[in-house]
């Protein structure tokens, strides 16, 4: 490439490679094939509602130029990189000197062109230079050469124009003296009707190589083409941007770069398509135009309860591109749960904002090539949940019922949650899911409350407040004198070959293991598992509970039987006892208050119940 002549440098190159993969491409580019000619035709910018561009193709109004020419070619209708054939634009600067692509202040009707200097015709120095120069519209809409800028010389080149989008800063290509090496990018603030001193944009825009074509983005960014070593090829297009009052330069890489050079990069209004030239393979000639779009990605949003990945139809969906909020894609979701966008775009971030009515709301900025990594982006919503309050009392007299067990059934999930009431009586619980059925229980001394319903239905999810919730507990029992009448009722007469063989350590007399490390509630699940283990086992205590008044035995009985009790030494009862599981008439004398200590279970008929804690909880019943 550095073997090139310099002329042909300034305004040729560019042909890109066939470039495919199996996924959708991040950028097309694609051969002008229309407009590009076996000769050189580059570096094309967006005029109007077409494209000028320059070739090295000879016409009829032009026999004896022997170098570029320029022409404008209008978009056909549908807009995608298809345009009518190429016509020659009327001036009178088609001169047997060469000229380059020009820049257009924001009216379109001045240009700013390179042209060559005039050679000298003595001396020995007669190299052939570039120079910029204003063109202006004429009346007929022919361009008419007007003043060379005042910056201009013929000891170096000043060429490749290219105005901002205010047409107050000039970008231009320079060896001028002060630069870093070959050619650099310079730029120069436009002064009333005249231009400033040239400005060196200085490292790391500009090296000890060539840079050439710089154009200014729609996201400020500056683009220019560098022979410097580290790119794809030859002549390569690199990005800089301003952070921080530094630049930084990255490589555009493919499919914009090529193993040739690629150079004159060019954006339309939209940035999200525009022009470029390259001799790369491929092309139909020496250097060719091409035409450079972001592709759009066949997006599928899924929106899904984050609790149980149900789809979640009817959602209200939101897409706003981040650098044009003011257009929003608004999709309600389908009946699958799903919205399908048709306008997303690479290289661009998204903010995405999902609601349904019962969920918090979802906010992400994300990033397009996030959502083309999967088939289908999954949005997961949480339920909004709420926070339930109480007290516990009991009913009738109100007295407050501390230390009182709480417990929350999902009666949607079955998962349970306790908690226990404080010296007021009072609870909470938190986090409550708002689409999910509960119910609530409260457990005193024994005792219980009737459930309190908590359907979905009749929670306000919209609200801040929390839930309330009374719970009342029904006084105790009035106490009746006990009567040790149970000594017929035929506990524990259970035959030898019907009893179960073990119970923890039950077989050899009616116990279930050493319980001191348990509370009442886990008593109940010790024998709760085993009666779901074993069906002799079951059998037994299906007969012991039927004989303290309960139709369904066992199976009848609920955890808010049981509580934590101690039964005093000298009590009389009957215990049961040995192998065979009979019964005989005692009386409690305990050394120790911990072989007190004893699980009581209500009974449905006065034969109430008490399982040791120790004495691998021996029954003890019928209290005188």
């Amino acid at each position: 490439m550095i073997q090139k002549n310099i002329f042909l440098l300034l305004f040729l190159s560019l042909s890109l490679t066939a470039f495919s993969q199996a996924e959708i491409e991040e950028v097309s580019v694609t051969n002008l094939r229309m407009l590009n000619t076996p000769k050189e035709d580059f570096v094309a910018v967006p005029y109007g509602d077409g494209i000028m561009y320059n070739t090295n193709v000879k016409d009829n109004k032009c026999d004896t130029c022997r170098f570029q020419n320029l022409r404008f070619a209008q978009m056909k209708a549908d807009g995608d990189c298809s345009f009518g054939p190429g016509e020659v634009v009327p001036n009178d600067f088609s001169t047997k000197v060469n000229f380059g692509a020009p820049t257009f202040n924001p009216d379109g009707k001045m240009m700013i062109i390179s042209q060559n200097n005039a050679r000298p015709r003595k001396g020995k120095d007669r190299r052939k230079t570039m120079k910029l120069s204003t063109a202006t519209m004429s009346e007929d809409n022919s361009w008419v050469v007007g003043n060379d800028l005042p910056f201009n010389s013929r000891d170096f080149e000043t060429t490749h124009p290219f105005l901002s989008a205010n047409g107050l800063t000039l970008y231009f290509a320079s060896d001028r003296p002060g630069g870093l090496g070959g050619m650099d990018i310079w730029k120069a603030d436009k002064e009333g009707d005249t231009w400033g001193t040239p400005v060196n944009l200085g490292a790391p825009i500009n090296s000890a190589a060539h840079e050439l074509f710089p154009a200014i983005g729609r996201d400020g960014a500056l683009y220019f083409s560098s022979a410097r070593a580290g790119g794809l090829g030859e002549l390569d297009i690199y990005k800089g941007e301003m952070s921080g009052g530094a630049w930084t330069t990255s490589n555009l890489g493919a499919p914009f770069n090529s193993r040739n050079d690629d150079l004159g990069y060019v954006e339309n209004v939209d940035g999200e398509s525009g022009y470029l030239t390259s001799n790369r393979g491929g092309g139909q000639g020496k250097d060719d135009l091409y035409c450079w779009k972001v592709n759009k990605i066949p997006v599928i949003l899924a929106v899904e309860d984050a609790t149980n990945a149900n789809r979640l139809p009817g959602s209200k969906i939101s897409i706003t591109d981040a650098a044009v909020a003011a257009k929003a894609l608004d999709f309600i979701a389908d009946g699958d749960g799903s919205a399908q966008p048709e306008e997303i775009k690479f290289r661009r971030k998204y903010m995405i904002n999902v609601a349904k009515e019962g969920y918090l709301p979802w906010s992400k900025e994300v990033d397009a090539k996030e959502l083309a990594m999967v088939s289908t982006y999954i949005v997961p919503l949480t339920p909004r949940a709420y926070n339930l309050e109480g007290d516990v009392t009991e009913l009738g007299s109100g007295t407050i019922l501390p230390n009182s067990k709480i417990v929350l059934h999902n009666l949607t999930t079955g998962e349970k949650r306790e908690v226990v009431a404080g010296a007021d009586g009072q609870f909470t619980f938190d986090n409550i899911h708002c689409f999910e059925d509960y119910e609530l229980i409260a457990y005193n001394n024994g005792r219980e409350s009737e459930k309190f319903p908590l359907p979905a239905t009749m929670i306000d999810c919209a609200s801040d407040d929390a839930t309330k919730a009374m719970l009342k507990i029904p006084p105790p029992p009035a106490p009746v004198v006990p009567i040790c009448a149970c000594t017929s009722a035929g506990m524990l007469s259970l035959p030898v070959d019907t009893t179960p063989k073990q119970i923890h350590t039950l077989g050899s007399r009616p116990q279930f293991g050493n319980s001191h490390s348990l509370d009442a509630t886990g008593f109940y699940n010790k024998l709760r598992k085993q009666y779901d283990r074993s069906t002799r086992d079951a059998a037994f205590l299906d007969e012991l509970f039927k004989d303290m008044g309960y139709a369904d035995g066992f199976a009848g009985a609920s955890e808010g039987l049981f509580s934590d009790t101690s039964v005093p030494n000298g009590m009389t009862g009957n215990m049961g006892y040995t192998k065979r599981h009979r019964i005989q008439y005692v009386q409690l004398n305990a050394k120790r208050d911990r072989d007190l200590a004893a699980f009581k279970v209500a009974s449905a008929n006065g034969c109430d119940v008490y399982f040791m804690k120790t004495c691998g909880n021996l029954f003890f019943f019928c209290n005188n």
